[in-house]
């Protein structure tokens, strides 16, 4: 009789134990797609005129970066083993015909002309200044979103989301592995 009272009492135990890792884990993942979700409305929110400009110059500069790797790549690609001379090997006379340097071969701009990110390249502040000086006369006052958070404090508070949503993901493995134990344990 002692026995089957001492299993009942550990099946108890073993039961509350699985019930509460269970309602943890609940937990967990409650907070989890509370983060998500809170991740998720700041991704959705518009940004500001003054926010959209930093992102555009961001993106300017992200095209002329592009733009750059292409010109090295084309004017050294062409190397000896292609049947061709890279550009810093190229000799004075060939640069320069009739005494005057060229100085624009089709790489600078690209096969098709001046491209967008060749533009960025070249011209990537006046792109910037000129489109933001318009757009803030055109419609500056109408943009507006000046009252939601920042693209940079978004980004502070999505990265502080991210950590916490990280560490809940480590525990709710912990969790389940402890349930997966239990379970294991009771089906043995």
């Amino acid at each position: 009789m002692d026995i089957a009272k001492n299993l009942k009492v550990a099946l108890s135990t073993i039961n509350g134990t699985l019930s509460q890792l269970k309602n943890e884990l609940a937990s967990t993942n409650s907070q989890i797609g509370s983060i998500n979700a809170r991740i998720a409305e700041l991704q959705a929110m518009p940004v500001s005129l003054a926010d959209y400009g930093a992102l555009l110059k961001g993106r300017i500069e992200s095209y002329a970066g592009e733009h750059a790797d292409y010109l090295e790549f084309e004017w050294f690609r062409n190397a000896p083993s292609m049947g061709c001379t890279p550009f810093n090997k190229i000799p004075f006379n060939h640069l320069a015909p009739n005494g005057e340097l060229a100085m624009f071969p089709p790489a600078l701009f690209g096969p098709s002309g001046l491209t967008p990110r060749a533009a960025c390249f070249f011209f990537g502040d006046q792109i910037y200044e000129s489109l933001m000086k318009r757009a803030q006369a055109k419609f500056g006052k109408r943009w507006g979103n000046e009252e939601l958070p920042t693209v940079e404090e978004r980004r502070k508070t999505i990265a502080e989301l991210e950590a916490q949503g990280a560490a809940l993901a480590q525990r709710r493995a912990e969790l389940e592995a402890q349930i997966d134990e239990i379970a294991g344990a009771l089906a043995g």
